[in-house]
């Protein structure tokens, strides 16, 4: 409390003594959204500025406004035979430089000049290709809204759609799809799971990786995506990094849930537009535990640290070269207390576990244009991600003996090569390839009836490759086709896809916009399913790589009405099919659908690819975007999810949540001109998770857990309800911005159920409830 009544008291001091109009530079750059090339001589005007802040874009199409009072900004780009592209409501700070990069659209009409009069929307994605269920997600709305931990997953989980009912993870689940049929890209490369504490295979996990400073806009898909990706069947999240600022050197500190920050970039050097971008991060979720806040891991203290960092050195005649990467190492151990904890969510207390996990990604790449039509990228990557961890079970001696281990990794070598040809104003189309080698070893054992029992020890390598064409008719203004193919080949199980996509886009008038997308969507499984042994015989064999593709169909309709300059209502129905989901062969309810959330993955063999499922549903979305220093966002979902194992029987999937319901909001007030103080609130309601009845009896005579089986997922845990309250302070200092915000997430102590279980020392079913109140308090300065 004394540290955080001093920074209260440097905001303070800070504004009193200094009150003189603080100005800072904007700079950037405007493209061509379909070819990607320079515009050079487009207008980039400060809208209501007096005197008039603007400028010329030069030859490489940047420009420079020097002089810009901070605060709250709309900037205005025109060209001739352009669409004009409003970028309302940018925040200028005084401790950094803004830095914007514009796409503008080529008008059909080729009139003298388009002007678009409202605002440009932010279900606009940066894929020019894009149709439905897409949105672009801002790197401010990660760091503004309540409760998403600066976590760009959780950012997402606000959308219509997705389902965030769980406190202790962030899977990103679509539509009642799996977790699993998330697809992450980087810098135009497929990444595993950017998050600590994640399992080989999985998608989501406690900790994010990813850090909002580092991040540029990125593109959120929620069905029917285009032809450049693949490898995927409930959504796509393309990230980008944004580059380092390249004529000036800025830094920053920050300090809150997701750890001790330290942030660089800059130039190179003067004589050059060459840039660097650098960000540490080390936890301190020790010392948050040590305040005796819940973290859901009883006494456990998760560590991990994190590093982030981008090259970019672009020429003036070889192109553009940048090198990235993302790492990150997490640790963890639960002591044996043999004592129930209802703080504790992932371990029993009568064992001693150990879990560590390890994540990188290095890549590079070389983008060239052959002239202002057309460019070609060359993407080539490495990644690494590992796990490893150990039990120990504490016997009715005290002693302990170890009970299962694991070490488990996986590297993959990565290129994607595409080509970008803008033919005119109608017409765009892109190509490319993409390929992937899968390096994996795999060592999995478990004590079983006296003796330790080998589940998997094995090396293996794979290939996947896939190659894609992308293209854009403009009919008119108004009238927008898009479509493509993706294909894959899977060279381990000799397994082939071809994917048609296409999405149709009418604009009747300024207001109203019709979408429909379909497409077709294939995913191979997780890479340790393929490598399960199997002994028969003294013989091992690999039953698991018989397995083909999952893969769904998609369809969508969507219909958005602009009601007002920053108003819109959206709404989008959706029907898909899953087959070829792999199943028992034996007749029986599992299914790969079912799987995903959680950090273990299935460790049979004998699957076939027989198994299906259904998702429908209706969405709805009505928002106001930033304006004003308000904005709000509400978002309902009503869908179903079903499948079908082996047996035949329908049932309600493990993510039928049935309905979610977001309310978002906040309100910026300006106290002074160099000081801000914000509210932000977010309410969510959704369905319960689905469960299975434990019959009691049997689990009394059994000693252990026992499911009804034939009533998989037919019950429902009570509705999931939480409400988090934000307030953020801003202060505008000279070259130096700070920020102060406090984050109360769960205000109600609402108590939503975590898991429910038989309880073999009680002889009853006990339950365990997910993180209560928890305060998220966050200072960051930059200069």
């Amino acid at each position: 409390m004394k540290l955080i009544f001093s920074i209260f008291l440097l905001f303070t001091f800070q504004q009193v003594i200094f009150s003189q109009v603080l100005t800072q530079t904007v700079r950037g750059t405007v493209i061509d959204k379909q070819s990607q090339g320079a515009i050079p001589g487009a207008k980039v005007m400060v809208l209501d500025s007096q005197p008039l802040l603007a400028a010329v874009t030069d030859n490489e199409g940047n420009f420079q406004i020097l002089n810009v009072p901070v605060g709250r900004l709309t900037l205005v780009v025109k060209f001739i035979g352009y669409e004009t592209v409003t970028l309302g409501n940018l925040e200028l700070k005084s401790g950094k430089e803004l830095i914007v990069n514009v796409g503008i659209e080529e008008s059909v009409t080729q009139l003298d000049q388009v002007e678009v009069t409202f605002t440009e929307e932010k279900s606009e994605t940066i894929n020019k290709m894009s149709t439905v269920s897409a949105r672009t997600i801002s790197t401010e709305e990660a760091g503004k809204f309540a409760g998403t931990l600066n976590d760009p997953a959780r950012m997402a989980q606000n959308y219509a759609g997705v389902s965030g009912v769980s406190d202790s993870r962030n899977d990103i689940i679509i539509r009642g799809n799996s977790p699993l049929g998330v697809l992450w890209r980087m810098e135009g490369i497929d990444i595993p799971s950017p998050n600590h504490f994640s399992s080989l295979g999985t998608t989501g996990g406690p900790v994010s990786m990813l850090n909002i400073n580092n991040l540029a806009n990125s593109d959120f898909y929620t069905s029917a995506w285009t032809a450049d990706y693949g490898n995927a069947l409930s959504g796509v999240f393309d990230l980008r990094l944004r580059n380092g600022n390249s004529a000036k050197r800025e830094y920053l500190a920050q300090v809150g849930f997701n750890g001790f920050e330290f942030g660089a970039e800059g130039p190179f050097s003067k004589k050059s537009n060459a840039s660097y971008l650098l960000n540490y991060r080390y936890s301190t979720l020790g010392v948050i535990s040590a305040l005796g806040i819940n973290l859901g891991v009883g006494t456990a203290v998760p560590q991990y640290q994190d590093l982030t960092f981008k090259f970019n050195f672009p020429t003036a005649k070889l192109g553009k070269f940048t090198v990235w990467g993302i790492g990150g190492v997490s640790a963890i151990e639960f002591a044996a207390t043999g004592v129930a904890d209802s703080t504790n969510l992932y371990s029993n207390p009568k064992e001693r576990t150990t879990f560590s996990s390890q994540t990188g990604v290095v890549g590079a790449s070389h983008k060239y244009f052959f002239g202002t039509k057309t460019f070609s990228e060359l993407i080539l990557a490495y990644s690494y991600s590992g796990t490893t961890g150990a039990g120990d079970t504490l016997s009715e001696s005290g002693d302990f003996f170890n009970t299962f281990g694991f070490d488990r990794t996986q590297q993959k070598a990565s290129s994607n090569f595409k080509i970008n040809h803008k033919i005119n104003a109608r017409n765009t189309f892109t190509t490319g390839i993409i390929a992937e080698s899968y390096f994996t070893d795999i060592k999995d054992s478990a004590y079983s009836f006296g003796a330790y029992r080998i589940i998997s020890k094995n090396k293996g390598d794979a290939i996947l490759l896939q190659g894609y064409i992308n293209y854009q008719h403009k009919f008119s203004d108004k009238l927008v086709f898009n479509g493509g193919v993706h294909s894959q080949h899977f060279e381990l199980t000799s397994s082939n896809v071809v994917e048609p996509r296409l999405g149709l886009k009418y604009n009747p008038n300024k207001r109203h916009t019709i979408s429909i997308g379909a497409g077709l969507h294939s995913q191979i499984q997780p890479i340790t399913v393929y490598f399960i042994e199997e002994e028969l015989a003294d013989k091992i064999s690999y039953p698991n790589q018989n397995l083909g593709f999952s893969r769904a169909v998609h369809n969508v309709l969507g219909y958005d009405i602009q009601l007002s300059e920053n108003v819109r209502l959206k709404t989008e129905f959706y029907y898909q099919y899953l087959f070829g989901i792999p199943v028992d062969t034996a007749s029986s309810n599992f299914s790969m659908i079912n799987e995903g959330a959680g950090f273990i993955l299935p460790n049979g063999t004998g699957y076939m690819n027989d198994g299906t499922g259904q998702n429908y549903g209706a969405e709805i979305t009505f928002e106001r975007f930033l304006n004003k220093g308000a904005y709000f966002l509400f978002t309902t979902s009503l869908f179903n999810s079903t499948y079908k194992g082996s047996d035949g029987i329908e049932r309600n999937t493990a993510f039928n949540g049935n309905y979610i319901f977001n309310a978002l909001g906040g309100k910026e007030f300006q106290l002074k001109h160099n000081l801000t103080l914000g509210f932000d609130v977010k309410v969510t309601v959704a369905g319960g998770r689905r469960t299975t009845p434990i019959d009691l009896e049997a689990s009394k005579l059994a000693g252990s857990e026992v499911l009804y089986e034939d009533q998989l997922y037919e019950d429902q845990q009570k509705e999931y309800f939480r409400l988090d309250f934000k307030t953020t302070l801003k202060h505008n200092g000279k070259r130096v911005s700070q920020q102060f915000s406090v984050d109360l997430q769960n205000l109600t102590n609402q108590q939503n159920i975590f898991q429910t279980g038989y309880n073999a020392n009680t002889q009853k079913i006990g339950t365990i409830y997910q993180r209560g109140f928890f305060p998220n308090v966050q200072y960051t300065i930059v200069f």
